[in-house]
């Protein structure tokens, strides 16, 4: 097989990787107001010396409005500019660990929280830089083993690369409502495509499995993935109110899709790793995939399942997560080359 989408596979690869510097850029520039709140509006962390504990935001804390809108009001919420370096917001919050008694009903106090943001720590630059690190090797290494040893198994590897690259690329902050939308489900489709090319992957390579020889197959891979592409679409587009459980369901969808491909692909590998004699485990390097799976996928596995259960607990580290994942493309990458040499003819002696 040649690398007859070689060019192609590069002019994308290439645009991505301009995109995650322009965003790499752009993220010194952000501000920073150093608290996160859970699907309910529940803030549940307020950094040490950041702006929203000088602003005097508390854990516990649940947010009513943003600048003047409902957090439910979903359309109007993402409608809303990002806000800038030294731009002050008032966040209206309930604090329910102060009551007063109205009308008979103990009711929790309301808070005006005026937060001032300010620019990014370092530290979350540096993070900034392994993200777009993490990402550069999934483009890389997936174009890497396509153009290297092109077959069907790389050649899905760089689609899955391309994909999950483009993910992890942030990419610039974009005024413009409509066009921000646009690109956020153009990256939100690729991302899930990058998931059904993963587990497509793990089921050719390195033998294809039989399941793959059922009628409509390779629809039932994919067609999860249109259904949750649709859904996705659908809220963008008609979703106006988004309520804390109306979040948690949401949640639930995405994180049921992401830990079932995951685990389906983590499977097919090991199914293929104990099938294999060992001299096949060796020549497809088997065992380097696997490692490299189980070191990142399950600790990506087992937090997605903690988002799940549990979406306002913060496991600590879960921002470094992400960092693991850079194991994928490089052991696949590696795993596919060398399987790809072990196929090559040897050549025609010299006479």
């Amino acid at each position: 097989m040649t690398a007859k989408y070689r060019i192609p596979f590069l002019v994308i690869g290439a645009l991505f990787v301009v995109w995650g510097v322009l965003g790499l850029i752009d993220r010194r520039d952000r501000p920073y107001g150093g608290f996160s709140n859970g699907l309910d509006y529940v803030i549940n962390e307020v950094e040490e010396g950041s702006p929203a504990e000088a602003a005097g935001l508390k854990v516990g804390d649940r947010i009513i409005t943003y600048n003047g809108i409902s957090v439910e009001d979903a359309r109007a919420y993402r409608q809303m500019p990002g806000p800038q370096i030294g731009e002050t917001r008032v966040l209206v919050v309930e604090r329910t660990a102060e009551t007063t008694l109205a009308a008979g009903e103990v009711t929790p106090v309301t808070h005006e929280i005026a937060l001032t943001y300010g620019p990014r720590p370092a530290g979350y630059i540096a993070l900034s830089w392994a993200f777009f690190i993490v990402g550069l090797c999934f483009i890389g290494f997936g174009l890497l083993a396509y153009i290297k040893a092109p077959s069907r198994p790389a050649m899905l590897l760089a689609v899955a690369g391309l994909c999950m690259g483009i993910s992890i690329l942030s990419g610039p902050y974009i005024g413009s409502y409509t066009l921000r939308a646009i690109v956020n489900s153009i990256v939100l489709v690729l991302e899930l495509l990058g998931f059904g090319a993963f587990l497509h992957l793990l089921m050719v390579f390195p033998k294809r499995k039989a399941f793959l020889g059922r009628a409509h197959a390779t629809k039932m891979l994919y067609a999860p993935i249109v259904l949750i592409a649709l859904f996705a679409l659908w809220l963008t587009i008609f979703v106006s109110q988004r309520t804390g459980t109306f979040n948690t369901v949401v949640n639930v969808i995405y994180g049921v899709f992401s830990v079932v491909y995951l685990s389906l692909a983590l499977v097919a590998l090991i199914h293929s790793f104990v099938k294999a004699t060992p001299d096949e485990r060796s020549r497809y390097g088997l065992n380097l995939m696997l490692a490299g799976l189980i070191i990142a996928v399950l600790p990506i596995i087992v937090i997605w399942l903690v988002s799940i259960f549990a979406p306002n607990v913060i496991v600590p580290g879960s921002d470094f997560l992400v960092l693991v994942a850079v194991f994928i493309p490089i052991t696949m990458a590696l795993a596919v080359m060398k399987a790809g040499a072990a196929a090559a003819p040897e050549p025609a002696p010299v006479m």
